[in-house]
């Protein structure tokens, strides 16, 4: 696993064996980075279940000015730093463990509100209908709180069999893009 583009282009990443880590796929990544373009420039970035940072890391690499991870593994915390470091953008980051259904309060502390968020939650969270609703709720409230700037491009990331909203009331359905079991759900907060 390796980051497609920008400064640390080809940049390998550390990620720990098994399926406790679904890192997204670098096809797929080139891909949701084709569609945002120039938005990441300058950016401020949220990765929620970030796991080892490859979204957000990424997004540093292609010249987005600051990443916000979530990622409630202690494991994977440390993966992610090393990752961070390891491609020299640990400067531009915070690295909150925590679980994402309660870090609200300390992304509202942390003043960095995002213009772009990837949610990358694992598959099972979203099959669950409860988890499903649950995790829309949840960006709603961001976007209530202003945790996502208006105008915050949001990717969902889930399974093709998933059936996912194409909007909440905070959030405006702006596109979908498959990448084989890989679909992205992009939304607009409004």
């Amino acid at each position: 696993m390796r980051i497609v583009a920008g400064t640390a282009r080809g940049t390998r990443l550390d990620c720990p064996r098994g399926e406790k880590v679904r890192p997204t796929p670098e096809m797929a990544r080139q891909a949701i980075f084709n569609i945002l373009r120039d938005d990441v420039l300058g950016a401020t970035v949220l990765d929620l279940f970030a796991g080892v940072g490859t979204v957000g890391i990424e997004a540093l690499s292609r010249g987005a000015a600051w990443c916000v991870f979530v990622e409630r593994s202690n494991a994977h915390k440390l993966y992610l730093e090393r990752n961070l470091e390891h491609c020299r953008v640990a400067d531009r980051a915070d690295v909150l463990v925590r679980d994402v259904f309660r870090c609200a309060d300390v992304l509202a502390k942390l003043g960095r509100p995002a213009d772009i968020a990837f949610v990358g939650p694992p598959f099972p969270l979203l099959q669950d209908p409860s988890g499903r609703a649950a995790l829309m709720a949840l960006l709603d409230e961001f976007a209530e709180r202003r945790l996502l700037k208006p105008g915050c491009v949001v990717i969902l990331q889930h399974d093709l069999r998933d059936p996912i909203p194409e909007s909440t009331s905070h959030l405006r359905a702006a596109g979908r893009r498959s990448y084989g079991r890989n679909v992205f759900t992009l939304y607009e907060a409004v």
